[in-house]
């Protein structure tokens, strides 16, 4: 759906970036993460009813109890969980008639996901249950390729943190900043599939994206981590060596090993590879200098 074509429909309407919950106004759904703000008291009769078949996609997507959780932020979970981690996904091109089959393929990469939530005309995420954590990353970087050609879509991925239950911040705006993350990254072009540590850094240098309610998080996490930083400084130091770094540290390499494979659990972060490593230090580096 075009904005410019339905501000002409709608001259008084606003487009946004969020919807907006307000008593005597409607949020119509667009593509691009985009939402049309109309006023119900300026609507004809006709209009009203044009604005009710348009607007069927949202109702439809907000009878999902995640979406209403996660997204809107209201509720209660559908059920009890310890960590959820989200895989977002966004179409730039895609044949509806394969679009459902994508969907059901998709999900079954994943042995723990919950459901598919979707967001936006051309947007998904699919929920991961975490609690026993299975590491996904690997499974997006070796399908991708062939699912976009099977299925005839150009995709644009993001493999988003694991969050925990935890009172340090509220879940959905966790995810509201991932999800802004996500897209300013796909708004610029950018598509195959990245991880949240990846596009972390690369919003570093644009400067675009208000991240630290994540920062904060991930910051809280480290310190309340048994030796966390510490390991997290001596691997920025040794070049993620673990042989010199458990030397340093004065720790079997095993139990080294351990405390890492503890840390990727909890944030879905592996201090082995380099980008996630860097956003760690990243974190801990006002701590230490």
């Amino acid at each position: 759906m075009i904005a410019k074509e339905l501000l002409d429909w709608f001259p008084d309407g606003k487009i946004l970036d969020q919807p907006v919950d307000k008593e005597g106004y409607l949020s119509l759904p667009l593509s691009n993460y985009q939402w049309l703000l109309l006023e119900e008291a300026s609507l004809s009769e006709r209009e009203k009813q044009l604005v009710a078949l348009l607007t069927k996609q949202e109702q439809t997507i907000s009878l999902n109890p995640w979406y209403s959780y996660l997204i809107e932020g209201k509720g209660q979970a559908p059920q009890n969980f310890k960590k959820l981690q989200l895989v977002y996904c966004h179409l730039s091109y895609f044949q509806q008639e394969n679009l459902t089959s994508w969907l059901e393929m998709t999900g079954t990469l994943f042995p723990n996901c919950q459901t598919v939530l979707q967001v936006g005309a051309q947007d998904y995420i699919f929920v991961l249950q975490q609690d026993k954590y299975t590491s996904v990353r690997s499974i997006l970087m070796d399908t991708l390729e062939a699912v976009e050609y099977d299925f005839g879509v150009r995709l644009s991925i993001m493999l988003g943190q694991v969050w925990s239950q935890t009172g340090y911040q509220a879940l959905s705006d966790l995810i509201k900043a991932e999800r802004e993350l996500f897209k300013n990254w796909w708004r610029q072009g950018h598509q195959g599939f990245h991880t949240f540590s990846q596009l972390y850094l690369w919003s570093m240098g644009e400067r675009i994206v208000d991240l630290r309610v994540v920062k904060e998080y991930l910051h809280q996490m480290i310190v309340d981590q048994d030796q966390i930083q510490e390991i997290i400084l001596s691997l920025w130091e040794n070049s993620a060596v673990l042989t010199k770094t458990a030397q340093q540290l004065y720790l079997h390499r095993n139990s080294l090993q351990y405390k890492i494979d503890k840390w990727e659990e909890l944030t879905g972060l592996q201090l082995k590879e380099l980008t996630d490593l860097t956003l760690c230090y990243q974190l801990i580096l006002p701590d230490i200098i």
